[in-house]
């Protein structure tokens, strides 16, 4: 019986393995350093635009002083009490909570200017006229001019405005 000789790994070609397998090592640890270099360069910080808004102090708004109607030196017009007339001060009443249309001519087909609530007060300013089977009073916010109109007298109560004599 023979045995075969078992083959023997020349010791050049160990080496040579080891050579090979050390420069693929090598080179992919250049590749991939590179890969990781180039990455950090093209790696940008974000730069955000951020606005700071201060919060809010109390400060002290100045308003401009209301202008108060100023009395006239005509001579007052004496009406029965309860009448409504010229310079006389009415409320709004009887709308049961739903508002007197106040209007921008005399009439119930004319353009509502604003809704005036039951209690508020208005100046007399122009009147009256009669139509649409309502006789109707031009009236005037005491403080504002803008809030102005016409009004049925059926749902206006003299409004007694008892000021001191200086």
């Amino acid at each position: 019986m023979q045995t075969k000789p078992t083959p023997k790994i020349h010791p050049l070609s160990i080496l040579g393995v080891l050579l090979v397998a050390g420069v693929l090592v090598g080179i992919s640890w250049m590749v991939f350093s590179m890969a990781v270099g180039q990455g950090e360069q093209t790696e940008v910080t974000p730069q955000y635009n951020v606005t700071v808004i201060p919060a809010p102090t109390q400060t002290n708004t100045v308003l401009a002083p209301t202008e108060l109607p100023t009395p006239t030196s005509e001579a007052p017009v004496v009406l029965p009490d309860g009448a409504i007339g010229i310079n006389v001060y009415v409320k709004v009443t009887g709308t049961q909570g739903l508002g007197l249309r106040i209007r921008a001519t005399a009439g119930t087909g004319t353009e509502i200017n604003f809704l005036a609530m039951d209690d508020e007060v208005f100046k007399v300013i122009g009147g009256p006229e009669v139509s649409d089977g309502y006789t109707w009073w031009q009236l005037e916010a005491p403080l504002d001019q803008n809030r102005s109109g016409w009004a049925a007298e059926d749902f206006l109560m003299v409004f007694n405005v008892n000021t001191p004599t200086p």
